[in-house]
């Protein structure tokens, strides 16, 4: 029922919808499906709930996303309301789109979620699959069951294939599958431009950022007890050097390059009066999306999570410490 309505000649009103500070696969996916359904002639808009960063300006169709702001709002607010279907895109909770969750209270819209995160609520239609790498390959399997991967062209490629890099960690993490690889070589025959793409998601540092991973390496501990890496960055880091949206990218990969270790910490304190935002990376059995989800209020994936804590910076990571000796069994050798 959902591909002929969509499929068919009647016009609709669809809003695509990533979660709040889109990472690659978010935007990639989303502005893929952007330019698809734009291919079947929709009216259709794609709203970010928060700003994302600037290292994924370059993107095709970036500069069409609409932004939550205040100037927005009004506008955001009456394009939900009054949408068709609203595709909930990389994230399966409501708590992901702070700033627009009340509006979906007005709104009659079918709710479709298009996603690879484990233990999704309900939506009226779920293409929904934990166990693939990238909520890109849903995108694609999306197309392709609606028969039309012919309409894939360069751009929707491209977006798609940014989605593939980013969260297989360029393709090296244990998700990918050969599906995967089928997948970025379909896109490849599309023309795209690897040597670019990798550039630009690879080589996209400025000064600033270099020396904001300086800093976070100066201070990066190891647990051999307990195969655990951990560091920060405060308030005083991203002032200091300029902190724009994005800049921590990859810092958490570090420790989880350390031989031997298989779990990395990394605790963000962006501003003083915000929490602190926590990042897991692990390796092998060591579910970091369970651990998020028991202590810290966050998810994920097993080998990729993410929580907050309503603590301070220093108080966040004694709280941590403190809880990593329980785990004794599942991190030693």
């Amino acid at each position: 029922m959902l591909f002929s309505s969509i499929s068919g000649i009647k016009k609709k009103k669809i809003v695509l919808l990533p979660h709040n500070n889109p990472d690659g696969d978010a935007l990639g996916s989303s502005l893929a499906l952007l330019f698809y359904f734009r291919k079947l002639k929709h009216d259709v808009y794609l709203i970010s709930p928060t700003e994302y960063s600037e290292y994924f300006q370059w993107l095709p169709g970036i500069k069409d996303i609409l932004v939550f702001s205040e100037k927005t709002k009004s506008l955001i607010k009456k394009k939900i309301v009054n949408s068709d279907y609203v595709f909930f895109i990389d994230f399966n909770n409501l708590s992901r789109i702070k700033n627009i969750k009340e509006f979906f209270l007005y709104s009659k819209a079918k709710k479709i979620l298009i996603d690879h995160h484990p233990f999704p609520f309900f939506f009226d239609f779920m293409f929904s699959d934990s166990t693939v790498a990238a909520t890109s390959i849903l995108v694609f399997r999306f197309i392709s069951d609606m028969n039309n991967l012919s309409k894939i062209d360069k751009e929707i490629a491209t977006c798609l294939y940014v989605g593939l890099m980013t969260d297989t960690g360029f393709f090296r993490f244990p998700s990918v599958t050969s599906e995967t690889h089928f997948i970025a070589g379909k896109l490849i025959e599309k023309g795209i431009d690897i040597e670019n793409i990798y550039d630009h998601l690879q080589y996209s540092y400025n000064e600033y950022r270099l020396k904001l991973l300086s800093q976070a390496l100066k201070k990066l501990k190891v647990i051999k007890k307990y195969r655990t890496a951990y560091t920060s960055i405060n308030a005083s880091d991203t002032k200091l050097y300029s902190y724009k949206k994005g800049d921590t990218e990859g810092i958490i990969n570090y420790g989880l390059g350390i031989k031997n270790i298989v779990l990395s910490v990394f605790f963000f304190e962006e501003k003083k009066k915000y929490p602190i935002k926590i990042s897991f990376r692990s390796k092998g059995d060591f579910d970091v999306n369970m651990f998020a989800r028991k202590h810290f209020g966050g998810g994920g994936h097993k080998n990729a999570a993410g929580g907050i804590l309503e603590k301070s910076l220093y108080e966040s990571i004694e709280y941590f410490l403190n809880i990593i000796p329980s785990y004794h069994k599942n991190l030693s050798i």
